[in-house]
């Protein structure tokens, strides 16, 4: 699966804008679509271990999206410290299996961005491809 190179560079560019913080947010695309665009949002819990949408943000985001013909395609956090992988938590709590999920590490140069489907407590990495030009 490709992603657009300048999508990856506003999920890094959050990531390092929070750190030591998780960030978090949104990524969107029109219905059965290519991403097309970032909505970095902020984690209320101001963590560096877990993070969590404010919720009436996100019912906003989410109803700005419609109004405009545009679904959320996947949610993005970051793991400051640690390997770019859904923890037990980010995995209890994945309530959108439709979605992606998609994580970076700032513990790593360049981050990586990987995406992954949590279905029913099962993660299964998407092999995904930063591409330039692709937005």
């Amino acid at each position: 699966m490709s992603f657009p190179l300048d999508l990856y560079d506003a999920i890094i560019a959050h990531a390092r804008s929070v750190f030591p913080e998780e960030c978090c947010g949104l990524v969107a695309a029109p219905a059965g679509g290519a991403p097309i665009r970032v909505i970095p949002m902020e984690n209320a819990l101001h963590s560096p271990v877990r993070y969590e949408m404010n919720p009436k943000e996100q019912f906003q985001v989410q109803k700005n999206l419609r109004r405009e013909g545009l679904e959320m395609w996947a949610i993005y956090h970051s793991h400051p410290v640690t390997r770019p992988y859904p923890s037990e938590t980010d995995i209890r709590l994945a309530f959108y299996p439709e979605l992606y999920y998609l994580l970076t590490s700032l513990a790593e140069d360049p981050p990586p961005l990987k995406a992954y489907t949590i279905q029913n407590g099962v993660v299964r990495e998407i092999p995904l491809k930063v591409s330039p030009g692709e937005s």
